[in-house]
């Protein structure tokens, strides 16, 4: 019935050629992805891609486009946001379940997206249901440039200090 949970099974078995050994999280069944923080360095672009696209369409005061591209948004950034909660957080929480300062970066940044993601979500909700009356004033661009500047905050501070920790685990005997 669940037999995804076993495609990585044999994950820990060691090979005689280190370059084809699948490299696990210490502790689970998460892999190595040497190409992992180059799709998240793509996800951030995408995302304020969007992000600017938004803007377009309030100079604009385009409404309906607007709101198509604040969903587009939400969707990028929750799939990315989950992405990075099963496939970066849990396996660095794992290989350095031992590095207290490392530890402490993790936490950080896993509290601080999720403080972002909320922030956005709650904003992209109340401009879902305002629906097409939305008020173009000086809170309205106030809090959707907090908005922007958050995001853009947290990708490039993801990519500078989080990004840079991500690494094989060490291999044991």
């Amino acid at each position: 019935m669940f037999g995804f949970k076993d495609r990585d099974k044999d994950a820990n078995k060691k090979s005689s050629d280190e370059s084809t050994q699948i490299l696990v999280a210490p502790g689970t069944e998460i892999t190595f992805k040497a190409d992992l923080i180059d799709k998240y360095k793509q996800d951030h672009q995408h995302i304020i891609s969007i992000f600017n696209n938004v803007l377009t369409a309030v100079q604009q005061e385009d409404s309906i486009a607007m709101l198509d591209r604040l969903r587009n948004l939400q969707i990028a950034l929750r799939k990315h946001l989950l992405d990075e909660e099963l496939n970066l957080y849990i396996y660095l929480r794992h290989c350095y379940k031992d590095d207290r300062p490392k530890q402490d970066i993790i936490n950080k940044f896993k509290r601080r997206s999720k403080k972002v993601g909320v922030e956005t979500f709650g904003f992209i909700g109340k401009l879902s249901e305002e629906g097409y009356s939305i008020k173009y004033d000086e809170t309205f661009f106030n809090e959707l440039l907090e908005i922007g500047n958050a995001l853009e905050d947290l990708l490039e501070t993801e990519e500078k200090h989080l990004y840079t920790i991500y690494r094989k685990p060490f291999i044991t005997a």
